[in-house]
């Protein structure tokens, strides 16, 4: 099964570079870290909040609309002291699932 990371993005360009979608509210604590990030989806308010902790949350903090998913394999690998190829299949799990919920978007999508 191929995702969106795989075919480079949903244009099929290139890498795709991901960014929190504008209907996900979020906060970080302590502010300005990337250890526990609460995320509220303000299209499904019926739904719990998302809270992400230690690398997801530094995944999250990633999702800047700047980093290709290969640059966040390589931030994650770098700030725990692991090869790329460790950390690489849960960044995509993590990023298609966060795709899939509506709360990343490819940058340039809305």
């Amino acid at each position: 099964m191929q995702t969106a990371s795989d075919t480079g993005g949903p244009a099929g360009g290139g890498p795709t570079v991901w960014r929190r979608a504008t209907t996900a509210a979020y906060v970080e604590s302590p502010p300005g870290s990337a250890q526990r990030v609460v995320v509220l989806d303000l299209e499904h308010l019926d739904l719990p909040p998302y809270v992400f902790e230690g690398s997801a949350a530094q995944v999250w903090a990633c999702l800047d609309g700047d980093r290709t998913e290969a640059e966040i394999v390589a931030d994650l690998a770098e700030a725990y002291e692991v090869p790329a190829e460790v950390v690489a299949g849960d960044v995509r799990r993590f990023v298609d699932r966060l795709r899939v919920l509506g709360l990343i978007v490819a940058d340039g999508l809305g």
